[in-house]
């Protein structure tokens, strides 16, 4: 589809009135720094390759946006954004970097995050001094080939997603739903899959030896031989 370049003049028109923002192109030369967009309304809007530091956009919806900028083959780089209970459908963020964001309470689905960072970016909201909450929720997502290493995911959701080859290295996923994934060749090294649920879903490569902890941790009878395998036992039909 054919994308209406957004000025400098439409963006602070937009953002002063309904926030709605349709079938837009936000290029590389629009100075979105510290922009505030919380609870706007993306359509079909395309974002050229370029890095965003300090934007808001809480409670934003986005639908059937891109981030990735098929002509460099890059996404865009957010810095230190709010992305607080944003809601994401069908939308590409393949290869985006989100450094240092906020992402409590996201919720996407049938979206792209192949290839994308997370680092030092934290799905959690703290209660008080001494407690914090975790949320997210991610639904017929690809995020194969992303790195989520030593993010704390701690009761997030995952379903039917595509974790191909994706980093979990030192990742908190205590309690974690992972239910109907293809969680194929994934790095597990350190991660945490205490009370996590990994019911239906592909397990080809995951070697409970390397986990830091997996007490309560949930599978499929049909998963049992393979997991127990990878430990050396062999699981024999009952005579």
């Amino acid at each position: 589809m054919s994308h209406r370049v957004l000025s400098q003049e439409d963006l602070a028109t937009l953002a002063a009135g309904d926030r709605v923002f349709e079938g837009v192109l936000f290029a590389s030369t629009l100075d979105l720094k510290a922009v505030d967009l919380s609870e706007a309304t993306f359509t079909d809007c395309r974002f050229e390759s370029m890095r965003l530091a300090g934007a808001k956009f809480a409670k934003a919806r986005f639908t059937g946006c891109s981030w990735f900028d098929a002509e460099h083959r890059k996404g865009c780089t957010f810095a230190f954004c709010d992305f607080q209970s944003i809601e994401i459908a069908k939308c590409n963020a393949a290869t985006c970097s989100f450094e240092r964001c906020d992402l409590y309470d996201v919720s996407a689905t049938d979206s792209s995050f192949r290839g994308a960072q997370f680092h030092h970016s934290t799905f959690s909201k703290t209660i008080s001094r001494r407690s914090s909450l975790t949320k997210a929720s991610f639904e017929r997502c690809n995020i194969s080939f992303a790195d989520l290493s030593g993010l704390f995911l701690q009761h997030c959701a995952f379903r039917s997603c595509k974790f191909s080859e994706t980093s979990f290295i030192d990742t908190d996923l205590t309690g974690a739903t992972l239910i109907g994934c293809d969680l194929d060749r994934v790095d597990w090294e350190r991660a945490k899959l205490a009370n996590a649920d990994l019911r239906g879903s592909s397990l080809s490569g995951l070697n409970l030896a390397v986990l830091a902890d997996y007490a309560g941790l949930k599978i499929s009878d049909s998963q049992q031989a393979e997991i127990l395998g990878r430990l050396g036992v062999e699981v024999h039909p009952s005579q």
